[in-house]
């Protein structure tokens, strides 16, 4: 798969929290183009799991078709927001493999097996429900179905990832005490 991307840049890992060799060897750092928010074309690079590269060139492929913006894609290891799940939804970055927990887990999150990205954060927040309070990641993210870049059940980003077996964290629902619309993984 990566000859047909030519010679792209390493997938790097957190000193912090080394990832399993046999993980960090299955992601692949992929180049996208997508719109911004400016309305210009721009290059990206989103790591994700070598099983996954034709569905996620897909969504983007897909994403430039239909004009949905994002704010900007680099990877999670960018030397500005050092794998810092918080300041990459902050700075709303659509990043893929990150190598880190569950949050309240010691279970690896699948972006932690390159089989999880995220979309626009602060289009499409992360929402838990705690103590009948809601918290929203990140802080003053608002979900506005109709807003550019944001993404809804009925968009069809979220209808072509769905259809290739993929699961929106929008679809989660308040029983689970968490709604993630930027989120899409795939289940293994």
């Amino acid at each position: 798969m990566s000859a047909e991307y030519g010679k792209l840049p390493p997938v790097l890992e957190n000193p912090e929290k080394p990832c399993p060799t046999e993980i960090l060897r299955q992601q692949i750092a992929l180049p996208v183009t997508y719109y911004g928010f400016d309305r210009k074309s721009h290059s990206g690079l989103i790591e994700v799991n070598l099983t996954v590269v034709d569905d996620v060139k897909a969504f983007f492929d897909l994403a430039l078709e239909l004009n949905f913006l994002i704010e900007k894609v680099v990877p999670a290891s960018n030397s500005d927001y050092q794998w810092d799940d918080n300041k990459l939804m902050a700075a709303n970055v659509s990043s893929g493999f990150n190598y880190r927990l569950i949050a309240g887990t010691d279970k690896v999150s699948l972006h932690g097996h390159g089989l999880a990205f995220d979309i626009n954060p602060r289009q499409n927040p992360y929402i838990r429900h705690e103590s009948g309070e809601i918290i929203v990641a990140p802080t003053g993210a608002v979900w506005e179905p109709d807003k550019s870049g944001t993404l809804s059940d009925n968009h069809p980003l979220v209808q072509f990832m769905l259809e290739c077996g993929w699961e929106w964290g929008g679809n989660w629902s308040q029983d689970s005490d968490r709604t993630d619309y930027q989120h899409f993984q795939k289940p293994n």
